[in-house]
């Protein structure tokens, strides 16, 4: 019987900014081919490959990112954005066994950095979907009994943080009306964040080209008001 060739750690540099990770493979050459699809687009002598034993009991667990520092490895925080290497963690007291991630996902300095930032995360899907339905409730007082068509495709928002207060940079709701050949309408409302970076949101109705008749027919049934026509 053969034996199986165990996994071994290999850690894979780009030459020229000194990117890469570490990779588990039986044999350096898979190794550095990994290695050289994801950090310099397949080109293998654009890459060092050579051994991490530090590495080889995380070949099956996931290695974290911790012990990548402990060796010399740096990451950026994904809350905070900093350089995470030792002397930075010495700078602000803290260690490595503070770092919470793996290689090969999100990484954060510390436990207290990820919660802010996966707090920051919800507050900004919660925002969104206000900013959804709040232009879906414009839409309804508009044309009532309209059908939405759902998914980030027809329907998705953008929000942004500006000085403590949540603003809503832009806004999409797609829906279907009678006589539709090409495409739904879309309803949108977007900040001039070049000249007014805080409001001018404007709605605007938008449809295709090919729907303009059959989109200007039902508007006018619905007894438009006031408000913009499609573009």
């Amino acid at each position: 019987m053969i034996a199986t060739v165990p996994l071994k750690a290999y850690a894979v540099l780009e030459h020229s900014e000194n990117t890469g990770a570490v990779f588990f493979a039986r044999y350096s050459i898979v190794a550095r081919r990994k290695g050289a699809d994801e950090f310099a687009d397949g080109d293998i002598a654009g890459v060092s490959c050579r051994r991490a034993p530090w590495a080889d009991a995380y070949a099956t667990t996931g290695l974290p990112a911790a012990v990548c520092i402990d060796h010399g490895w740096n990451f950026e925080c994904w809350g905070c954005g900093a350089k995470i290497d030792e002397y930075w963690l010495d700078e602000n007291s803290l260690t490595s066994a503070d770092v919470v991630g793996n290689q090969r996902g999100s990484v954060y300095c510390c436990a207290g950095c990820k919660e802010r930032s996966e707090e920051r995360q919800r507050q900004v899907q919660l925002r969104k979907a206000e900013a959804i339905e709040m232009a879906k409730r414009l839409v309804l007082n508009r044309f009532p009994g309209a059908q939405f068509r759902e998914g980030d495709g027809f329907t998705h928002a953008y929000v942004t943080d500006w000085d403590g207060h949540w603003l809503i940079a832009s806004v999409q709701v797609a829906f279907d009306f009678p006589g539709m050949a090409v495409a739904p309408a879309t309803f949108r409302i977007e900040a001039d964040a070049l000249r007014f970076p805080i409001g001018n949101h404007v709605p605007r109705y938008y449809c295709a080209a090919g729907d303009r008749e059959a989109f200007e027919a039902y508007a006018a049934a619905t007894k438009a008001r006031g408000l913009p026509a499609a573009q």
